[in-house]
């Protein structure tokens, strides 16, 4: 069942990166804001959410607007919006594991190739949690910037956000090198 799902989610994600039509966008947010209100997530868990990828929108948003319209980089903003908005409701409501097993499945051609699925596996489900793992790094960054009593101003703006990145890239590959490790002791190694 979960490998259907994550099938849904796969043709979901490249549907709304295709169509062209804005109504059909906008489809695609009501669809959104429906599965908000039937799963019943809060409101706050949202506002976490949108927050958490906020940096990288505006960072989409300021680079995309060097090779198009403002316009065209707004619209490029909501097909990312509606894709991590769906991948979050969808990552809140299937646990880690059943996540887990569901590419495994999905990937079973691959032992074909000699390929580790089980790993694979693990690797995809991390990585389809990025924003929560995102979302904990950035409160953890904020909580140290207030302690050492730092004050974000539009002076140090670009500082704290070089800071910032550079502190969450050393965490990504201090939590890699912790999965390769977890990975073995499961004798997930090839």
């Amino acid at each position: 069942m979960t490998a259907l799902l994550i099938l849904f989610l796969i043709g979901y994600s490249i549907a709304v990166f295709l169509i062209k039509n804005l109504w059909v966008l906008l489809g695609f947010t009501i669809f959104n804001l429906l599965l908000l209100i039937i799963t019943r997530i809060s409101p706050r868990k949202l506002a976490k959410n949108t927050l958490a990828i906020l940096p990288f929108l505006i960072i989409v948003f300021l680079f995309n607007l060097i090779f198009d319209s403002v316009v065209n980089s707004l619209i490029v903003i909501w097909r990312i919006f509606i894709v991590t908005n769906f991948c979050f409701i969808f990552s809140v409501n299937v646990s880690p594991a059943n996540l887990a097993n569901g590419f495994t499945t999905l990937l079973c051609p691959l032992k074909l190739f000699k390929v580790n699925t089980e790993r694979l596996g693990i690797m995809l489900t991390i990585a389809f949690n990025f924003i929560p793992i995102l979302r904990a790094k950035a409160g953890g960054m904020k909580k140290t910037l207030k302690v050492r009593h730092v004050k974000i101003t539009p002076k140090n703006l670009i500082q704290m956000l070089t800071f910032m990145f550079s502190m969450f890239f050393v965490e990504l590959i201090k939590m890699s090198n912790e999965l390769e490790r977890a990975m073995l002791a499961r004798n997930y190694s090839e």
